[in-house]
C-alpha cells in the first residue's frame, strides 16, 4: 500500500490541492512528515465558493512558507466538463513538474473515490485495464501517486478537524447533477467501514484476476500479426479484451462495450469491411486482416538532395537491404523525393512498365497500407524504385549505393 512513509524526503513533489478537506488533510501530512512540495490550486471559477477556496490553500502555503501555484481557468470549455477540467487540471501538474524537476503528483484520493470510481464502472459495464482507482500510476505524462487510498473521506474530515486546519465545501458535491454524486449518496455514505474495507477486497481480487487475463492478452498480441483467423480461435471475452486492447494501444481510445460486441460479431462478415471508431479513427479489415488508423487519406513527401540515412514513420534509407529495395542514385538524380503512392503511378521495370495499384491487387495489399506505401521519385518525375517491387532498369546495378525499406 502506498503512503506517505514510502515518499522520500530528498525529492520534489507536486500537490494537487482543491481546499476541501481530502486534499487538504493530505497537505498537512505531507508538511508533517517534512516533504518538499510545491502546491498547485486550480480555481475553474464556475461556483461561487471557488475564491474562498482559493484563499484557504494560499493562505496555509502563506502560514508555512509553501510554494503555492494557482491557476484560473480561462478557456471555454468545449464538449463534457469534466473531461474538460481533467485535462487542464493535469496539464498544469505537467508544467510544475518540469519545472521542479518533480518525482509526482500527489493527489489526495481515498477509499470511498476508489469504491465509487468501481460502482460508477459496474453500472457502464465498462472493461478497463483496473478497477476503481490505482494507487501508483502515469497520467497525462505523469507519475500519479495516491497515499491516502486506505483511508475514508470521513477519517479525512475527522483528521482536519483534530488538526484545526481549515477546508471548504464544493457545494457541487452535494447535488445529483453527476453520476459519481449519485452513487456516492445512494450507496457509499450509507456503507459501513467493515463493508468498505469488504468491497476494497472484492476490488482487489477483481484486480488480480484481471491482471493475469491481460498478461495473457499481452503475450498475445506480441506474437499476433493482426490476422482475423488466429483471433477469432479465441473464446469470446478474450477477443473482445484484445481488440479493446489492441485499439488503445494503436490510437489510445478505449471503445465501448456495445461497439467491441459489435466488432467482434463483423469479424465473421468474410468480406473487407471500415468501421468508424470516431469521426477521426476507423478500424479496417481487408484480406483477412485488421488495421486501426485514421479515416482521411493520409500523405508526405521529403526530399534529399544527396544520399542521407534516416528513418521516418514511413520508410527507412539504410545502408544493407534485399535487392527489392536496393538502387543506384546517380548525380543527376538529385533532388530524390520520397512519397506515398498516388493514382495513376507506374514503374518501368525489365519487363515493361508495371501499374502500382495493379501490383497492390494482386498481392492483396490492404487499402491501408497502399495509402503509406513509399515511392522513390527522381529528379526529372520518374518513379525509380517501389520497394518491394524493385527499382527500374535504368536504375539497377550489382552495386547499389542506396536501399529504401518499407
Amino acid at each position: 500500500m502506498k503512503t506517505l512513509e514510502n515518499l522520500d524526503q530528498n525529492k520534489i513533489y507536486v500537490l494537487g490541492v482543491s481546499g476541501g478537506p481530502d486534499s487538504m488533510a493530505l497537505m498537512e501530512m505531507c508538511r508533517l512528515q517534512n516533504l518538499t512540495f510545491v502546491v498547485a490550486h486550480m480555481n475553474y471559477q464556475k461556483r461561487d465558493s471557488a475564491l474562498r477556496d482559493e484563499n484557504i490553500v494560499r493562505d496555509y502555503c502563506r502560514t508555512y512558507d509553501i510554494p503555492c501555484f494557482v491557476e484560473k481557468q480561462k478557456k471555454e470549455c468545449v464538449g463534457n466538463f469534466q473531461a474538460f477540467a481533467r485535462e487542464e487540471r493535469y496539464a498544469f501538474y505537467k508544467q510544475l513538474m518540469d519545472q521542479y524537476h518533480g518525482e509526482a503528483v500527489v493527489l489526495a484520493h481515498h477509499l470511498d473515490d476508489h469504491l465509487e470510481t468501481y460502482m460508477m464502472q459496474k453500472q457502464r459495464n465498462s472493461h478497463g485495464e483496473y478497477y476503481g482507482i490505482k494507487e501508483d500510476t502515469y497520467l497525462y505524462g505523469c507519475r500519479i501517486i495516491r497515499p491516502l487510498m486506505h483511508y475514508t473521506k470521513q477519517d479525512l474530515l475527522a483528521y482536519c478537524i483534530e488538526h484545526h486546519v481549515s477546508y471548504g465545501f464544493d457545494e457541487s458535491n452535494f447535488s445529483n447533477d453527476y453520476t459519481r454524486n449519485r452513487i456516492r449518496h445512494t450507496y457509499i455514505d450509507h456503507m459501513t467501514r467493515n463493508e468498505k474495507e469488504q468491497l476494497a477486497k472484492e476490488i482487489q481480487l477483481k484486480n488480480e484476476q484481471l491482471e493475469s487475463c491481460m498478461k495473457k492478452v499481452s503475450s498475445f498480441l506480441n506474437t499476433w500479426e493482426e490476422d482475423v483467423e488466429t483471433l477469432q480461435k479465441q473464446d469470446k471475452n478474450m477477443m473482445q479484451r484484445i481488440l479493446r486492447t489492441w485499439i488503445y494501444q494503436k490510437i489510445h481510445i478505449h471503445i465501448s462495450e456495445k461497439l467491441c460486441t459489435e466488432l467482434s460479431l463483423m469479424l465473421e462478415n468474410k468480406n473487407n469491411w471500415v468501421k468508424n471508431i470516431t469521426s477521426e479513427y476507423g478500424i479496417y479489415k481487408e484480406y483477412g486482416r485488421m488495421f486501426v488508423g485514421k479515416l482521411e487519406n493520409m500523405s508526405y513527401c521529403y526530399q534529399y538532395d544527396s544520399i542521407q540515412w534516416e528513418e521516418t514513420p514511413y520508410f527507412k534509407i539504410t545502408k544493407e537491404g534485399k535487392s527489392v529495395e536496393a538502387l543506384t542514385l546517380q548525380p543527376n538524380d538529385f533532388p530524390i523525393t520520397i512519397r506515398n503512392v498516388r493514382k495513376g503511378d507506374v514503374i518501368q521495370l525489365r519487363f515493361g512498365k508495371k501499374k502500382i495499384h495493379r501490383w497492390f491487387i494482386d498481392r492483396k495489399i490492404p487499402s491501408w497500407e497502399r495509402k503509406i506505401w513509399p515511392v522513390v521519385e527522381n529528379a526529372i518525375g520518374d518513379i525509380v524504385l517501389v520497394p518491394q517491387i524493385g527499382c527500374d532498369i535504368s536504375h539497377f546495378s550489382n552495386n547499389p549505393n542506396i536501399f529504401v525499406v518499407k
